[in-house]
C-alpha cells in the first residue's frame, strides 16, 4: 500500500462501513481462523525476554508510547465503542508487548503529523501501516513487519478469469476515484495495454469504494482494485460476494517507525519482531486475517526502496 493520501484511507473506512458492517466505529473484528493474540501486558514485566535490551529511557517511563491514524481497517481502527483500538497493527504490538516487557500505548493522530510527532519526541514510535520508502528514510528508520500493494478485486468465482493486471485490458474495472490504483491504471496500465496492442481499459471511477466495489458485485465491472489489505477485509466481510485475483502490484513493507537516533530502541524492536515472526505467533495473526501475501519471515531494517 503506497498510503496515498490518508483521504483515502478515512474515506475506504467510511464506504466499506456503509455497505459491509465493517469499518470506522461502527465496525466489528475479523473473524478469526487461528488463534487470538494474548492480551499484552499492561504494566511492565522485567522478566521478559527483551525487557533487559530496552533503552533506559523506556524503562523509565514503563511504556512505548505509540503514534497511529487509527481509521484504517482492518490495520488499525476503533471498535465498536469508538475508543478501543483494535486490528492487525494493534494485536502485532500486542504480540511484542509480551516480548519487550512494557505496553504499547496507543495515540491517535492525523496520518500526515505522525513523523513530526515523532521526530519532536511526543512519541516513541509509529505503527500506522506506514510504507517503508527512501523518502521517509530520510527522517525515520523503519522495522520492517509487513508487505503490501495493490491487489484486484473480483465476484466470487472470479468469473471473467482475472489473473494478473495485464488481463486487465479490455476489461472494466471500477476505482475509488483520486486513489493511486486510479493514477496506476491512468498512468501505468493503460500504456501497458496500447503497448502491448490490447484495448484499453474501461475506467470507472467513483468518489467513494463503497461505489466502486457495488459495480463489481452487481457485473457492471469487471474487477475492482484495492490496497491489498484492504481487499482481504472486503472480502472477508463481503459475505461471499468477492474474491481477491492475482499478486499484489507494486508491493513495499510496511515498518514500524522510529527516530534515526533511536537504533537501541530500534534494534530491540526488530529482535521482537523477529521473535514473534520465529515462533510462530505472527503466522497465527496473518492467518487470523486471511493476509498471506502480507506476510514476510525477516525483520529487515529500512528494506524499502
Amino acid at each position: 500500500m503506497k498510503k496515498m493520501a490518508r483521504l483515502f484511507a478515512a474515506a475506504a473506512a467510511l464506504a466499506v462501513a456503509g455497505t459491509l458492517a465493517a469499518c470506522g466505529g461502527g465496525s466489528s473484528t475479523p473473524a478469526a481462523s487461528g488463534s487470538p493474540a494474548a492480551a499484552a501486558p499492561t504494566t511492565v514485566n522485567t522478566s521478559a525476554p527483551l525487557y533487559a535490551k530496552l533503552p533506559q529511557a523506556i524503562k523509565d517511563k514503563g511504556s512505548i508510547q505509540v503514534g497511529a491514524s487509527i481509521e484504517y481497517a482492518p490495520m488499525e481502527y476503533y471498535d465498536t465503542d469508538g475508543k478501543t483500538v483494535i486490528g492487525f497493527d494493534k494485536e502485532l504490538s500486542d504480540l511484542l508487548s509480551q516480548k519487550l516487557g512494557v505496553p504499547f500505548v496507543w495515540n491517535g493522530t492525523t496520518f500526515d503529523g505522525l513523523i513530526t510527532q515523532l521526530t519532536s519526541n511526543r512519541l516513541d514510535t509509529i505503527i500506522s501501516a506506514m510504507t517503508d520508502n527512501p523518502e521517509r528514510q530520510k527522517e525515520v528508520d523503519f522495522v520492517d513487519y509487513y508487505r503490501a500493494g495493490m491487489v484486484m478485486l473480483v465476484q466470487k468465482g472470479n468469473p471473467k478469469a482475472i489473473a494478473t493486471v495485464e488481463d486487465l485490458c479490455g476489461k472494466t474495472v471500477a476505482v475509488q476515484r483520486g486513489t493511486s490504483q486510479d493514477q496506476y491504471i491512468q498512468t501505468t496500465l493503460q500504456d501497458q495495454c496500447k503497448a502491448a496492442g490490447k484495448p484499453q481499459i474501461n475506467l470507472l471511477a467513483f468518489d467513494t469504494e463503497s461505489q466502486a466495489m457495488l459495480q463489481v458485485k452487481q457485473g457492471r465491472a469487471d474487477s475492482g482494485m484495492q490496497d491489498y489489505p484492504v481487499a482481504a477485509y472486503n472480502v472477508k466481510q463481503g459475505n461471499g460476494a468477492y474474491e481477491t485475483a492475482g499478486e499484489q502490484v507494486i508491493a513495499n513493507p510496511l515498518g514500524i517507525a522510529v527516530r534515526k537516533s533511536d537504533t537501541e530502541l530500534r534494534d530491540v524492536l526488530q529482535q521482537a519482531v523477529q521473535q514473534v515472526m520465529d515462533d510462530g505467533s505472527y503466522q497465527q495473526l496473518i492467518a487470523k486475517y486471511d493476509t498471506p501475501q502480507g506476510a514476510i519471515d525477516k525483520a529487515t531494517i529500512n528494506a524499502g526502496k
